[in-house]
């Protein structure tokens, strides 16, 4: 019966392997949204979930957070993005967290020029630690570089600007990403608020199913003095 079970799993496996998609070095966005340049085909569709667990800083005790977000292609080259979360935390119980809209466009196509580019334009609506929320707007410059068919090198420029009495923040994202095998992607994602001096790093794996299903596991350390470290793990799927 054992050995019945290990060699139906082993064909599973094998059955996987050789039916994943070819991967693309640049093909899906970062784990925590450091943005790439490619947008999705016209009318192609994408959903994603992501689950978040971690500890508040300053010993307020643990959190998590659910994510869900719709992508959709309105030509080749333009997209747009949305994306509602609910985090639940200790002492504050469970309270809508954030909601953001975002539009991307690329210019050219890929390898035209020597770096690839291509703009976003976010509104965002944000719960803070105190229970108040804040609206804000984000223009991002995304820069993308692939090199060979393997690495890519992304980085996110971008301006966070509340609609209300604060003062804009300057924000920067770098990711690399390896593409391992077909099924197997690792890379690491580096974030910094220039205006809250904070940062976080984040270590991540992509695992790349069938059928446009792929599945995205990191761990992100805070790099400010009272960082908000969790481990995120999400969920893919193309239309």
């Amino acid at each position: 019966m054992t050995r019945s079970r290990t060699r139906v799993l082993g064909m599973l496996l094998i059955t996987v392997l050789l039916c994943v998609r070819e991967a693309s070095a640049h093909r899906d966005d970062y784990l925590n949204e450091t943005l790439v340049y490619t947008t999705l085909e016209q009318s192609e569709l994408e959903a994603e979930y992501w689950f978040d667990y971690g500890r508040q800083s300053g010993g307020h005790g643990d959190f998590s957070r659910h994510s869900t977000a719709i992508e959709f292609g309105i030509t080749d080259s333009w997209m747009v993005d949305g994306r509602v979360s609910v985090a639940s935390k200790e002492e504050q119980g469970t309270n809508f967290d954030l909601a953001r809209l975002e539009s991307r466009y690329r210019f050219l196509d890929e390898g035209v020029l020597p770096v690839d580019i291509a703009v976003s334009f976010e509104v965002n609506s944000e719960r803070k630690s105190n229970g108040s929320r804040t609206v804000g707007i984000e223009p991002r410059l995304i820069l993308s570089k692939d090199l060979g068919e393997k690495l890519n090198l992304t980085a996110n420029l971008s301006e966070e600007i509340p609609l209300d009495s604060e003062s804009p923040a300057f924000l920067v994202a770098f990711g690399s990403r390896f593409n391992w095998t077909k099924l197997v992607r690792v890379g690491s994602e580096f974030q910094y608020n220039f205006g809250e001096h904070s940062g976080l790093v984040i270590p991540q794996l992509w695992f790349a199913f069938p059928r446009d299903i792929t599945m995205k596991i990191g761990y992100s350390i805070g790099v400010d003095q009272e960082p908000d470290d969790f481990f995120r793990i999400a969920l893919e799927a193309g239309f």
